[in-house]
């Protein structure tokens, strides 16, 4: 019923998630591991995964960001429910593009069902709900115990991580749309058990609520960290580790060199300027980055599975009803408050 396609830390939790919740699921990735219902699939053959994905009723992206849109148009061929975890603002776009083709197809195309962009997004909009006049989310994966030289551990895809560091940040300011650099609009930030940290503008937190936020004048997303990591990811870009010949590079090197099985809390803070909702997740038996992006997406797929969201492809924040997502949220012990 359910076909997740990879399965890394996300993928995995994603498939648990489904599974505990009666979903019939498969998960696949091209490296063997060790988890139920997991079976070998190069994603890049083209007619096996057009013949995987006919047998199923939704397939879900936790793959890297590139293949989404290849996916998402493959899911219309095949007539199957999509969704995955986003990450670039771009390639959601084009996602999005989709939308009559899948109407017609009788289906439903979801982009950034993840944390952030996705569950961030359905908690912005609720806060919004279309009155208030500035948004601000502010979200972070951390080390319980950082380390140095950079405090951070690999929570998630180092190639979507280096995607947040260099492409500009999308906000409204003055109620205009702009562009500005990643890694600048350095903010202090307290969390209560955290002291003081800090927030930076990335890429694609935001993702499409600049669109469906209509009139809102303020609207920004930072990531938090411990202080002092993006005065060193800005050295290291200045340098041009981040270039295009040097990026591939510099992925292997934080893969090989930053810790990988820290325990780990997702920090979020959404405020308006009326109100304001704040989650504090620990790491239990997934990590809480796990936790937070894949039983949200869990949580979507279900919604589609249950015919509870509309067919055609469409923002997170628009298709999903806000109440009952945080109630389901609840139920697995991640609470905003």
């Amino acid at each position: 019923m359910a076909f997740v396609l990879g399965a890394g830390k996300m993928g995995k939790a994603i498939a648990y998630d489904l599974m505990k919740n009666n979903v019939e699921t498969r998960i696949c990735d091209i490296r063997e591991t060790n988890f139920p219902n997991f079976f070998k699939l190069d994603v890049r053959d083209k007619e096996s995964l057009m013949k995987e994905m006919k047998k199923e009723d939704i397939a879900i992206s936790a793959l890297p960001y590139d293949f989404n849109y290849m996916l998402a148009k493959m899911a219309i061929k095949t007539k199957t429910n999509f969704i995955d975890l986003g990450g670039n603002s771009y390639i959601v776009e084009k996602e999005l593009s989709l939308s009559e083709e899948a109407k017609k197809t009788g289906i439903t195309i979801i982009p950034d069902c993840g944390l952030a962009p996705g569950m961030t997004n359905i908690i912005a909009y609720h806060l919004w709900h279309g009155k208030a006049k500035e948004i601000h989310i502010r979200v972070g994966g951390l080390p319980q115990k950082p380390k140095p030289p950079l405090n951070y551990a690999l929570f998630f895809s180092v190639h979507g991580l280096i995607n947040e560091y260099l492409e500009d940040s999308i906000i409204i300011k003055n109620g205009e749309l702009r562009k500005v650099e990643s890694l600048t609009g350095l903010e202090e930030i307290v969390f209560d058990g955290f002291g003081k940290l800090e927030a930076f503008y990335t890429h694609g937190g935001v993702s499409t609520l600049p669109n469906t936020m209509e009139g809102i004048k303020e609207l920004d997303y930072k990531t938090v960290r411990y202080k002092g990591h993006a005065e060193k990811i800005i050295f290291l870009k200045r340098l041009g580790f981040f270039s295009k010949g040097a990026r591939e590079f510099t992925e292997k090197i934080l893969e090989k060199n930053l810790p990988k099985n820290e325990k780990d809390v997702v920090l979020a803070r959404i405020y308006s300027n009326e109100e304001a909702m704040e989650l504090i997740d620990y790491h239990n038996n997934f990590s809480a980055m796990a936790r937070t992006t894949g039983f949200s997406t869990a949580i979507i797929a279900k919604m589609i599975l249950d015919g509870e969201i509309k067919e055609g492809a469409h923002p997170p924040e628009i298709a999903v009803d806000a109440e009952k997502f945080i109630k389901e949220l609840e139920r697995r012990n991640i609470r905003w408050v």
